[in-house]
């Protein structure tokens, strides 16, 4: 669950983004957050041992972009999480980045320790987090932790995991209906019809801000499933890998500049 907010205190941004195939920064994206952040901002990125690759340009990018200072927390243990030095970083950043390929792999070294804590409160208070690739996955409560791909939902091709808890309302795929990853999402709705599915296009973000209004920013598109009336499933009664019946799902594809308010489930 999201950290509780002080009555005098406004959440900070939160930041999915999809994975880049064009390099971190070519599409503006930081640059578009950081002005929102103020100047020189501090940044932080999250990233699994096994993922540090990820995360290799993008912290020249980071400030090439405008950031004042990017610090990097390598989780190889979950003992990492409990670090005074990676609890330090986080205190003392003005955003922090999730990176990561395969998002299990983060979650299992994240979930349920001190540095997810303190990533919850932070912010809370007003701290900003991103998610870049499979980090965008992580960020909410519902995680989508991985799927075959395909326009069907099938059962058995989805996995769902506790995420680390920033949004209790979304579910996110770091992929769109472009990545074919859509019948995963769809499949994974299925199994929870509580929250707003999530695909994001590569090189493209969604900013949802203190206001629970989400803005797209990049090249590609956000997609936008809203079960809020859906219908007649079969996900109960199919067998491990029989296809998903699922009706009555309504579908929105913003692209640049669309906003989407997530209180009310509509496009604004």
């Amino acid at each position: 669950m999201p950290a509780r907010l002080a009555p005098d205190q406004s959440r900070g941004y939160l930041v999915p983004l999809g994975a880049s195939v064009r390099g971190a920064g070519e599409t503006g994206i930081f640059r578009r957050l950081f002005a929102i952040l103020g100047q020189r901002p501090r940044v932080a990125i999250v990233v699994a041992s096994a993922d540090e690759a990820l995360a290799d340009d993008l912290d020249a990018r980071l400030v090439a972009d405008g950031a004042g200072h990017v610090q990097r927390i390598v989780l190889a243990q979950r003992a990492d999480s409990e670090a005074q030095t990676a609890l330090a970083v986080v205190e003392h950043a003005d955003l922090v980045v999730l990176c990561a390929d395969q998002p299990l792999r983060l979650s299992t070294l994240l979930g349920g320790t001190g540095l997810a804590r303190l990533l919850r409160r932070r912010n809370a208070d007003g701290m900003a987090v991103g998610g870049i690739g499979g980090g965008a996955s992580v960020l909410p409560e519902h995680m989508l932790g991985g799927g075959a791909h395909g326009s069907s939902p099938r059962m058995g091709n989805v996995t769902l995991a506790p995420g680390l808890g920033l949004s209790n309302r979304l579910l996110i795929d770091q992929g769109g209906a472009g990545a074919d990853r859509l019948g995963r999402l769809l499949g994974a709705l299925a199994l929870n019809p509580f929250v707003l599915g999530i695909g994001i296009d590569a090189d493209t973000a969604a900013f949802i801000g203190p206001d629970n209004v989400l803005e797209v920013a990049g090249v590609g598109s956000v997609t936008i499933v809203d079960p809020t009336d859906v219908g007649h499933s079969n996900a109960a009664d199919a067998g491990p890998s029989d296809p998903i019946s699922i009706t009555n799902l309504r579908v929105h594809v913003l692209v640049h500049g669309s906003r989407y308010d997530l209180d009310f489930r509509r496009p604004l």
